[in-house]
């Protein structure tokens, strides 16, 4: 019994064995929910104003200066827990307040399940940090850029801006905000970052903005708010990250697979993915593949040398990273969204075959 036990657990030790101590989610959103006066219609600036008492978290507050019609707080607080409630229980969602600067004591975190999603609701419900202040727009881009997104992240991610206002605050200056917008995709975009600016009132929106924004494949404009914050096309993500045994599966088929942001709702259509390799000696590849809404799509690497030669070139005391990349076909008006530009597939050069062990909390 004790040769048998033995036996065993060398076989284990001689097998490359990948562990994940936290399954890692599948999708982080970041919303950036502005709670200045004037989502109340108040304008802190007024002179000569007579103070109108508002609602806030069930309890009176004076604004000094209040347009009813323009009290859009209420509605977008809906509109944001709606939009909480509609992410998938594999999401990581962050809510971040902010009016002059965030208000980092009141940054949310949870899963998305549903006592995550009760706990964002009850913390946004009883929320009434409401100050006199001016709106600072690079503020929460900047804290979000530091400290909520991950380079190289294995997931993607999006962020949500809910502003009614334009950046006002002397320093950092409007021209330091738009500078950090145009820098904000060459960050982004490696790191499957995808950003929304929904715009809440109509004065909100600067020509200077729309033109910023333009270019800017990584944030969407979206300055005609209907009641919900739902993304204009449906996004997916290419995944193949995993270990590959080089001697087990030499010129097999590798299935990558396609996660979609919103589960119920399927790809409409097709949508064709140009998938190249980037710069490597073991192996190639340069095809395009059609996506309609299944779980996989399958790709074969073309080696550039025969099995014994590849066994012998590629290193045995670590994996090789072969970086696969996506080029979509742009439609004009497209319905989908390929959220990823790469991902990872590690060849692993040993005898032994692999197993890979996947852990959720």
């Amino acid at each position: 019994m004790k040769h048998k036990l033995l036996a065993l657990l060398s076989l284990f030790v001689l097998m490359p064995i990948c562990t994940k101590a936290q399954e890692a989610p599948q999708h982080r959103v970041v919303y950036l929910w502005d709670v200045t006066y004037s989502m109340f219609g108040g304008y802190c600036d007024m002179k000569n104003s007579t103070p109108t008492p508002v609602i806030v978290a069930g309890e009176s507050m004076q604004i000094k200066y209040c347009d009813k019609k323009k009290n859009i707080y209420n509605k977008i607080m809906e509109a944001l827990i709606k939009d909480i409630q509609s992410q998938s229980v594999e999401s990581e969602i962050i809510v971040v307040p902010f009016n002059d600067k965030v208000l980092t004591n009141c940054v949310w975190k949870q899963k998305g399940t549903a006592m995550g999603k009760e706990i964002l609701e009850k913390n946004i419900r009883q929320f009434k940090d409401i100050a006199p202040t001016g709106t600072n727009l690079y503020a929460p881009f900047d804290y979000a850029k530091n400290n909520l997104f991950f380079p190289k992240a294995k997931y993607y991610s999006e962020l949500k801006i809910l502003t009614d206002g334009v950046h006002n605050e002397k320093n950092p200056s409007k021209a330091d905000f738009y500078r950090l917008l145009l820098s904000w995709c060459s960050f982004a975009e490696p790191n499957n970052i995808k950003g929304y600016y929904f715009i809440l009132a109509e004065d909100a929106i600067e020509d200077e903005l729309r033109i910023t924004l333009h270019d800017c494949t990584c944030i969407d404009l979206i300055d005609h708010f209907q009641g919900h914050f739902e993304n204009p096309v449906n996004q997916f993500t290419i995944k193949g990250d995993q270990l590959v045994n080089l001697k087990d599966q030499f010129q097999q088929p590798i299935k990558l697979s396609v996660v979609l942001n919103d589960v119920e709702r399927p790809i409409q259509g097709t949508e064709k993915v140009h998938v190249y390799t980037s710069s490597n000696p073991y192996f190639e590849l340069d095809e395009t593949v059609t996506i309609d809404g299944k779980a996989t799509v399958e790709v074969t690497l073309k080696p550039k040398m025969s099995l014994a030669e590849l066994q012998r070139s590629m290193p045995t005391d670590e994996n090789t990273v072969i970086v696969l990349n996506f080029d979509q076909e742009k439609k004009e008006t497209p319905v989908n969204e390929l959220v990823n530009k790469s991902c990872e597939l590690r060849y692993v050069n040993k005898p032994q075959k692999t197993l890979t062990i996947s852990i959720k909390q």
